[in-house]
This record gives structure tokens, C-alpha cells and sequence, in this order.
């Protein structure tokens, strides 16, 4: 039942056990965490399967001392790892993930070289992606798999597309090829504000309502857009609308200081992805300093050098440059200085943990401190109680936003918000209030 080396459940021990929790109780969420090491058969050819061992034996003594109480861990083989969360839902599940990384391989080196170890953590969650312990487990470990194709340490959600029946991909696929054509994507705006409660901008974000499927969920089909490649023709689609909107805002006398829109890494990497940003901007005649581009970790991790020089021609044109996502993998931390950069957005899984014991506040703070020192305001996105917003404040985080702040809303109550600002504490109950 128990592995010799690491004195953990082994593989067929770890599935029963999670069997068993959900047994006991299906009402309640659950959480597996599935974790391996990367370069871990360079570290054995370099310094011998002695070292590899001893890499292997110390991880699991840290994986031991870190486990919450209730949680059990297992060595499903080889130099990968399982933790099962009980209890446990998906936002408390990433941030779990995020603190057994820095736990585990934090200063964690081999041998005389000095052999740095980083690893990746597949996350997936009870029940939405399965009933067993079998199929929890194959697709957190399918989730790892997209973990390692990032650099240094990194987590990856279980993705939303693996949990639909060939059938039902099929016909969401077919859907989303018309989507466009049907006038079926709409994008909503959510504010952001500063510390004072001015409106600093709006993020535009999407969604689908489908004729044949109804609401699709956002996560869902933007998964299966980047699978099928259908994702650069919706990113240009998304960024054409909210800039021709900002303008036509600014037409009718509402001054809107700026959108901020998300940038796939499928965009990112194409070639003629800057001068498609010019000539959008050229077109609607929004000027760059009111576009905020949102680029994720793992656009910039595929290639620093050039992803910096993008950037960088992305700036001259005065378009500001956002880090989303900020935090998660921590592997941005190293790189943060060799990219011109305007902002980073602190992830909101670090934000729903910031109010809990020995939660998320430290890990703010610090992005917070690091992103100030390099002249960068940070952005705190998710926020949904007082409690966050109070902290998130005395983290010294400069810009806000979430449902207690602004819902998503239409074009339409933009402009009503904006002619009546009062009408947003009673749209979302928003402390402080927003002032235009």
C-alpha cells in the first residue's frame, strides 16, 4: 500500500482512498493535485540515479510537512506525485496548488552542481471533471501535461474542452464556426477603479449565446477556440468592437479613459499581430494610450526576447502592456525585468485567499513591492467582498476590479452608469463608490 522510497500511498492505495472520500461524500467538492518534476531524467543522467532518489526522498519529506490537515498524498510513479484535497473546491484548490509549489521546490537543489529542480501541478476538481478517483486523476495529469510545456514552476486547471463527449465537441465546434456569422458573441464591460473610487477603464470581455446551445460558458468555448485556431479571427473580432465602442463612447460625450482587452497566445505569436493592433487603431481612431493589451504568462515564456520586442513596438504606438494572470507559476517573477511592461494583474485566485489565515496576503504584497519598484501599477481582479477590497487596498494594490465593484455589463449600461455614476452601488453594491 505504501511506497518504500518515499513512505507515501502508492498509486492503487491513493485511488482507493479518493474513491472513498467521495463515497462518504458526494455533496462536497474535492480537489487532486497531481505534480512531476521537470528535466527529472536529465537530473538522473547527470548526476546518477542516486541523486534522482535523494531528489525524490526529499520532496516527499516537504510534501509531507506541507499537507492541510485532511489531505492525503501518494506517489503515483517515476517522479510524479498526487494530493488529494478533501473538501475542497476549485478556487481553493489552485491557490493549495500554487503554495505546495513553493513549498516543495523552493531552494530544492542536487548534488555538487547544484542541479535546480522546478515542477509542474496538474489540477483537477470533483465533480466537474469526473465521479472517480480514475478519471480525476487521468485528467489532472493531463492537466500536468500542459503545466510542463511552460517554463519553471507552473499549474494548469483541468481543461474545460476534455470534459465533453465527442458528440457534444462536435456540435460545439460547428457552433462556434458560426457564431461570428449569427451575431451571437457579445462583449460586456467591467469597470476598474483606483484606491480613490475614480473609473480608470473597462475590461472587455466576452461571451457567447449560442441560437442552437444557449449560454455557453466563457471558459469552455475560449478552450476550444485556441484548440481549433478559431481564436485569432474572435481576438480581432473582440479587439475591432471595443475600441470602435470606446470611441463611439467618447462621440457621445462620455469620457472613458480606457479598455483593456485579452490577447491569446495563438494572437500573440503571429507575425503580423502588431501591425493588425496598428491598423485597428488606425481604422476606429482610438488612440494607443486608451488600449490596454492583457497578455497571459504563457505567451511571453515561449520566447522572452521576442515576446519583449513586441512589446516594445506595441508601446511605441502608446498601448499599454498587462501581465494577466499575474503570479500564477511564479515564473514571470525571474523575467519581470527584462519586459517593458505597464501592468500586472494580481490573479484572482491569489485575491479570494487574501482574507483567509495565513492566506494570500504576503504573496500580494510582495507583487505588489516588486511591480512598484519597476514603476508598474498592479491590479487586483476578482474582487468580490469588502474584505478582499480592504486588503487588496493595504497590499497597495492601485487599481480594482470584480463583482463588488462592477458586474460585466452591456454597451448600453455603460453609457447610463456614465451619465448617472450614483447607479453603481446599487448595480453591484460597490464600496467605494465609483466617481466619473
Amino acid at each position: 500500500m505504501y511506497d518504500s522510497m518515499t513512505e507515501l500511498l502508492r498509486g492503487g492505495g491513493f485511488e482507493k482512498f479518493v474513491d472513498g472520500i467521495i463515497r462518504q461524500s458526494p455533496a462536497k467538492p474535492h480537489a487532486i493535485l497531481v505534480l512531476g518534476l521537470n528535466r527529472f531524467r536529465r537530473l538522473n543522467q547527470l548526476l546518477g540515479h542516486e541523486a534522482g532518489d535523494q531528489a525524490l526522498i526529499e520532496l516527499s519529506k516537504r510534501l509531507r510537512g506541507w499537507l492541510p490537515e485532511g489531505a492525503v498524498a501518494g506517489r503515483l510513479g517515476g517522479d510524479e506525485f498526487a494530493v488529494a484535497l478533501p473538501g475542497c473546491s476549485e478556487v481553493d484548490a489552485l491557490a493549495s496548488a500554487e503554495s505546495m509549489l513553493m513549498k516543495l521546490v523552493e531552494g530544492l537543489t542536487i548534488g555538487e552542481l547544484e542541479f535546480h529542480l522546478t515542477a509542474g501541478v496538474g489540477v483537477s476538481c470533483y465533480p466537474a471533471d469526473g465521479a472517480t478517483a480514475a478519471e480525476l486523476l487521468r485528467r489532472a495529469s493531463a492537466a500536468l501535461d500542459h503545466a510542463k510545456q511552460r517554463s519553471g514552476n507552473a499549474v494548469d486547471r483541468s481543461g474545460r474542452t476534455e470534459r465533453l463527449l465527442p458528440e457534444e465537441r462536435f456540435r460545439l465546434e460547428n457552433a462556434l464556426r458560426q457564431a461570428m456569422e449569427r451575431d451571437e458573441l457579445t462583449i460586456r464591460y467591467q469597470p476598474q477603479i483606483d484606491k480613490d473610487g475614480r473609473l480608470q477603464g473597462f475590461e472587455a470581455l466576452l461571451s457567447w449565446n449560442s441560437v442552437d446551445l444557449g449560454r455557453v460558458e466563457t471558459g469552455t468555448f475560449i478552450q476550444l477556440a485556441e484548440e481549433t485556431g478559431a481564436i485569432v479571427n474572435i481576438g480581432l473580432w473582440v479587439l475591432e468592437h471595443a475600441c470602435r465602442q470606446v470611441m463611439d463612447w467618447r462621440k457621445a460625450g462620455l469620457d472613458v479613459p480606457r479598455v483593456a482587452v485579452n490577447v491569446s497566445p495563438q494572437q500573440f505569436s503571429s507575425p503580423d499581430f502588431v501591425q493588425t493592433v496598428r491598423s485597428v487603431l488606425e481604422t476606429t481612431g482610438l488612440p494607443g494610450q486608451s488600449l490596454e493589451l492583457e497578455i497571459t504568462e504563457s505567451s511571453i515564456l515561449q520566447d522572452i526576447e521576442e515576446a519583449a520586442r513586441r512589446m516594445a513596438e506595441l508601446r511605441s504606438m502608446g498601448v499599454r502592456i498587462a501581465i494577466d494572470d499575474f503570479g500564477v507559476g511564479y515564473s514571470p517573477l525571474a523575467y519581470l525585468h527584462k519586459l517593458p511592461l505597464d501592468v500586472v494583474k494580481v490573479d484572482r485566485s491569489f485575491v479570494g485567499q487574501i482574507t483567509k489565515p495565513a492566506g494570500s496576503l504576503p504573496v500580494v504584497h510582495t507583487i505588489t513591492v516588486m511591480a512598484h519598484n519597476r514603476g508598474l501599477q498592479v491590479v487586483a481582479e476578482g474582487v468580490e467582498t469588502e474584505g478582499e477590497l480592504e486588503l487588496v487596498l493595504a497590499a497597495r494594490c492601485d487599481l480594482v476590479q470584480g463583482y463588488l465593484i462592477g458586474n460585466p455589463m452591456s454597451s448600453e449600461d455603460v453609457a447610463v452608469l456614465m451619465g448617472a455614476p450614483e447607479r453603481l452601488a446599487a448595480h453591484a453594491h460597490a464600496r467605494p463608490a465609483v466617481h466619473y
